[in-house]
C-alpha cells in the first residue's frame, strides 16, 4: 500500500495522477465495500452483486475526481458513500424492472443463470473473511436508526454535527445515539458469536 499521506494524494489525483487516484481507491476500496454491502441490506444483497456496485461507483469517483471538493479521508469517504448509494439506488430500479420485463422473454437456456448465480455467488463468499460476515449479520440485526448512526460515523466518517443535519437531530443527539448504536452493536456480536 502507498505510505503517501492521503492530502497529498488528493492533491495529485486532482492534478490528473491515474497512479495517485488508484492508490486513494486502494486505501478506501475495502471500507467502501463494505459500505455498500451494509446499505444493500439482505435483500438486495440476494439480488445484488456489491463488487459490481463498487467498480460503477469507483468508475464514477474516478471521472469526478475532479469534482471533489473535500481534502481528508473522512470527506472523501462521504463523497463515495453518496455515490455509491445513488448506484444502489439506480441498480435496484434496475433489477426491478428488468425482474418485471423478465416475466415476458423466454429464456435460451434455462441453465446459464443459475451457474452464472452460483458462481458469483461463491465468487463473493471466497472474498469475505468470517469475521466481516459476522459484524454485517449483526449490524443488519440492529435497528433502522442504529445501523444508519453507525453506517454515517464509522463508514462515511462523518461527523455528529453532520450527521445530525442528515438525521434531523443535534450534534448530542447523534453522539448518544451512536454511543447506545454502539453498545447494541457489541451485544450482538457477542451473541451471534
Amino acid at each position: 500500500m502507498n505510505a503517501e499521506p492521503s492530502s497529498l494524494l488528493f492533491d495529485r489525483a486532482r492534478g490528473g495522477s491515474p497512479d495517485a487516484v488508484g492508490a486513494l481507491f486502494e486505501r478506501y476500496g475495502d471500507r467502501l465495500h463494505a459500505l455498500i454491502r451494509l446499505r444493500l441490506g439482505p435483500q438486495l444483497r440476494r439480488r445484488l452483486e456489491s463488487r459490481d456496485i463498487l467498480q460503477a461507483t469507483m468508475l464514477k469517483a474516478f471521472r469526478g475526481i475532479d469534482r471533489f471538493d473535500g481534502s481528508g479521508s473522512r470527506s472523501l469517504m462521504a463523497w463515495l458513500g453518496t455515490i455509491a448509494q445513488a448506484e444502489i439506488c439506480d441498480q435496484a430500479d434496475f433489477h426491478g424492472r428488468q425482474k418485471r420485463a423478465t416475466a415476458r422473454e423466454t429464456s435460451l437456456d434455462g441453465k446459464v443463470e443459475p451457474v452464472v448465480q452460483r458462481v458469483r455467488t461463491e465468487a463473493s463468499r471466497l472474498q469475505l473473511q468470517a469475521d466481516s460476515e459476522q459484524l454485517e449479520r449483526a449490524i443488519d440485526a440492529l435497528s433502522e436508526p442504529y445501523r444508519e448512526v453507525i453506517l454515517l460515523r464509522s463508514f462515511e466518517e462523518l461527523s455528529f454535527r453532520e450527521i445530525g443535519e442528515r438525521l434531523d437531530k443535534t450534534a448530542d443527539a447523534s453522539r448518544m445515539l451512536f454511543a447506545r448504536a454502539m453498545a447494541a452493536l457489541t451485544l450482538k456480536m457477542r451473541e451471534l458469536a
